[in-house]
């Protein structure tokens, strides 16, 4: 894995993380899941609340340091995996897997 876009985020989440006593291990994964998952349900809360923009991106980032942290302990290339998911997106047709809008 190469230090370079979003694995660099992911090292120093990760060092971040690891200095502040939170785990990465394997037995943590199900909690890393659900606390990404409160991190959004805090952003459509602050959001519904009429929080600023601001503080719903705050929320926002939140989220992205938890999906950061768990990719890392999944040991996994982040900037890899948004290249080829971007490139698949990209050759999707124009409202891709909609029915009812989205």
């Amino acid at each position: 894995m190469d230090p370079v876009g979003l694995n660099v985020q992911m090292a120093e989440v990760r060092a971040l993380c690891d200095a502040k006593g939170f785990s990465a291990s394997e037995e943590r994964i199900w909690e890393m899941l659900a606390l990404i998952h409160s991190e959004i349900s805090e952003a459509t809360d602050c959001y519904k609340k009429g929080g600023s923009y601001e503080e719903v991106g705050t929320e926002l980032i939140d989220a992205i340091i938890r999906i950061l942290h768990l990719l890392s302990a999944l040991g996994l290339d982040a900037q890899q995996l948004y290249e080829d998911k971007m490139a698949k997106n990209w050759a999707r047709p124009y409202k891709y897997n909609t029915v009812r809008g989205g």
